[in-house]
């Protein structure tokens, strides 16, 4: 969903940055966008877990503690995620300047930054909300995902046997390395790499993937971002995690049952175009020629 020439700024007239840490680079542009949003008469809210901005109008901030009209993150993917998990509220807007390998949700590089955050301040921007995906065992949950949970087993070469359901009914059973279910967003990501297709934005669903599935009649299989998908391990003495966005991990006991199904929340993104394909051609398709 698009949110065309929306007010970026609000009555807190406040944006928070966060910064791949320990990259000293990265935070010679840290200062730059601080020094750029601060002469924008903005306050600025620093995590000091990954910044080290120096001008005296910084303020020191866990990114946990954030109450700001937008952040900007300098980074790649993972520093997105990461701050994702990490914000009281996963829908405040973020802008994300590209620091990393793929930087496939990020919006600008860092020559362009100062001038990208221009056109943001003056709304010459949209902005993309994203489904979530919310998932847990029983009355226990955990945090929103982004981009996938994946159920993996807790130790690394060890098959997990399993049942799918969709909507209380089996789609299959067998055994992987684990399976996951990814949002559109995450379909060009882990999802991507593990045998899935890729979702467009505006596509109104899920898609299921076992991860190197020997016994498994489904490579794939795309689902209703209504229904509710169901993961129950099967195997005594087997247990399991579920890793949210590749950034926390939840244990799963022997035949316990992970349900996952399309958040309440959403995660937002200013962009300066919303051509998903244009990203997705320049991010991810090798140049050939």
């Amino acid at each position: 969903m698009i949110e065309e020439n929306p007010q970026i700024v609000t009555d807190k007239k406040t944006v928070g940055l966060v910064c791949k840490p320990d990259r000293p680079e990265i935070e010679q542009i840290a200062n730059q966008v601080a020094e750029f949003l601060i002469s924008n008469n903005l306050d600025v809210q620093v995590d000091h877990g990954s910044c080290n901005v120096l001008h005296k109008r910084a303020q020191p901030t866990l990114i946990e503690e954030m109450d700001v009209d937008f952040v900007v993150t300098i980074g790649g993917d993972g520093t997105i995620l990461y701050t994702l998990s990490m914000l009281k509220d996963r829908e405040t807007p973020l802008f994300c300047i590209n620091r990393g390998t793929v930087g496939f949700l990020t919006e600008s590089d860092t020559e362009s930054a100062l001038s990208a955050l221009g056109r943001v301040l003056e709304g010459d921007c949209v902005i993309e909300s994203n489904i979530n995906i919310s998932s847990g065992v029983g009355e226990r949950t955990f945090e929103d995902a982004l981009n996938e949970v994946y159920v993996v087993s807790k130790i690394p070469g060890r098959l997990l046997s399993m049942q799918v359901f969709v909507d209380g009914v089996e789609i299959d059973s067998g055994r992987a390395d684990g399976a996951m279910l990814a949002t559109p967003v995450g379909s060009s990501a882990y999802s991507l790499a593990a045998g899935g297709s890729i979702l467009a934005p505006n596509v109104n669903g899920l898609i299921f993937v076992p991860v190197c599935p020997p016994r498994f009649e489904l490579k794939s299989v795309v689902v209703p971002d209504s229904a509710t998908v169901e993961i129950e391990l099967v195997k005594p003495g087997v247990s399991a995690l579920a890793v949210i966005d590749g950034q926390t991990r939840w244990e799963i006991a022997p035949h316990e049952t992970v349900w996952m199904k399309k958040s309440e929340g959403v995660s937002r993104f200013i962009r300066l175009y919303d051509n998903y394909f244009d990203r997705l051609n320049t991010r991810l398709v090798p140049r050939i020629l």
